[in-house]
């Protein structure tokens, strides 16, 4: 340090280039008129239309096609898969859900059938009903209706079968052995 409160700064190496000077504060004293932050602010200056002279390079980078991920193509089928999945459940349920309509709709009408049959069946065991039925479809008629003959035996009255009599009980007893035979075959 000098006297006059300078330091004599000697070698300085900036960037390449050396400054030699006395410095006091941000100035140089001695060694040119220019201080050093005007020559470094020279330098960059310098640097920039340096710079700004060569051609500016510019680099892109391009990526090349490449074949679809292979990631994406599984998680592709995966989602296809699941869905289908999802949809064929669907229609398995509808289906099933068809069936069992057309299984309700069936009962429905079947529980219809039975009690059209349960009311037919009170009917048939009403007594006016088999009455009528006696009387229409089997032509019976009531025995209030049928004339009442009395007969009178006395004890002296005997019964005697003549000959005429007994062949056509042995005729009626082969024709009842015939019908007997006929319907053992049927159910044979």
């Amino acid at each position: 340090m000098n006297d006059n409160g300078m330091t004599r700064k000697s070698g300085i190496s900036v960037m390449g280039t050396e400054y030699t000077g006395v410095r006091k504060g941000n100035s140089v004293v001695g060694g040119g008129s220019e201080t050093f932050t005007d020559r470094l602010g020279e330098y960059v200056a310098a640097k920039r239309r340096e710079k700004a002279r060569q051609p500016k390079v510019i680099e892109r980078t391009v990526k090349s096609k490449k074949d679809f991920p292979i990631g994406f193509v599984f998680y592709a089928i995966m989602i296809t898969a699941v869905l289908m999945f999802v949809v064929y459940s669907h229609s398995v349920v509808n289906e099933i859900s068809y069936d069992i309509n057309g299984l309700e709709t069936e009962i429905a009408n079947y529980k219809l059938e039975n009690e059209r049959l349960s009311i037919e069946l009170e009917q048939k065991n009403d007594l006016k009903y088999i009455e009528e039925v006696a009387t229409t479809k089997l032509g019976m008629v009531k025995s209030t209706d049928v004339v009442k003959h009395y007969v009178s035996i006395s004890g002296g009255d005997k019964v005697v079968v003549s000959e005429d009599e007994k062949s056509a009980a042995t005729q009626l007893f082969a024709s009842l052995n015939g019908l007997k035979e006929s319907v053992e075959r049927i159910y044979d």
